[in-house]
């Protein structure tokens, strides 16, 4: 593991400060996607944010953090009014920053995909919808890929589905 990435991981109780400093600090998207597989969520949204918010936070890592590592930013993307409140409604009432940075983690998130902010980088992703070229995939596959796909685009935009 990346020496600057255990370091995030494995802080000290009084360095929590320097967290999103030391995340700004990880010089490519492939540190990013190590610091994310390996993070503990029950420490909260601070790190998740920076890493987002990382301008080498790249469309694989953000689809990931989406589908993958943490529902929030569906839950939000699903009611984007009243999603978090009515889910993490002790969160926002007692722990109110971390709340705060839920929020700001999950516009990031969905924003970003919605708007195409994040590049694309060294990180592949696959959402389990459309890639349909595939050669690995039998014909089998294909068509349920495609049946999964238009399923799905009944819920979501493309830019949720894509992969990287």
């Amino acid at each position: 593991m990346d020496p600057a990435v255990e370091r995030i991981l494995f802080h000290e109780p009084g360095e929590h400060a320097t967290l999103a400093e030391r995340v700004a600090a990880l010089s490519d998207e492939r540190r990013l996607w190590e610091l994310m597989s390996a993070y503990n969520w029950d420490e909260g949204f601070e790190v998740p944010l920076a890493v987002v918010t990382h301008p080498r936070c790249d469309r694989a890592l953000a689809l990931r953090l989406f589908w993958e590592l943490d529902d929030t930013a569906q839950i939000h993307r699903s009611d984007e009014e009243n999603g978090l409140k009515e889910n993490y409604a002790a969160e926002a009432r007692y722990e109110p920053e971390d709340f705060g940075r839920m929020v700001r983690y999950c516009i990031a998130v969905v924003s970003g995909l919605r708007e195409g902010s994040f590049p694309v980088g060294a990180n592949s992703f696959d959402t389990g919808f459309f890639g349909f070229d595939d050669p690995a995939l039998t014909d089998r596959q294909r068509t349920l890929r495609a049946a999964r796909t238009r399923r799905a685009q009944q819920e979501y935009e493309d830019c949720f589905l894509r992969p990287v």
